[in-house]
């Protein structure tokens, strides 16, 4: 799986193109809280991940933002991991 890494105006957020679908086209999920994220399988596995401050899941994409103390060195292998064994699973059924 291809993953497109797409900078945003916060130094703290970053999008990732999965370029496979998520969600429906218009259709969004934000995870800011680690319980809400329970309900969907990538969100509860993102928000795992120490560092992690949010993840709003859209069509094809994935929006993240970190903790301002952690470096993206850090904390984006380990968010491009996790989206390739979810998505992958998922594919598995």
């Amino acid at each position: 799986m291809t993953i497109t890494v797409i900078p945003t105006r916060s130094e703290h957020t970053i999008t990732f193109k999965v370029g496979q679908a998520l969600l429906p086209y218009g259709k969004s999920l934000p995870f800011s809280e680690p319980g809400t994220a329970e309900l969907h399988p990538m969100a509860q596995a993102l928000m795992a991940i120490s560092g992690v401050n949010s993840a709003w899941i859209m069509a094809d994409e994935i929006m993240v933002t970190k903790d301002t103390d952690i470096r993206w060195a850090t904390v984006k292998p380990k968010v491009m991991e996790t989206i390739r064994k979810v998505q992958a699973e998922t594919l598995r059924g």
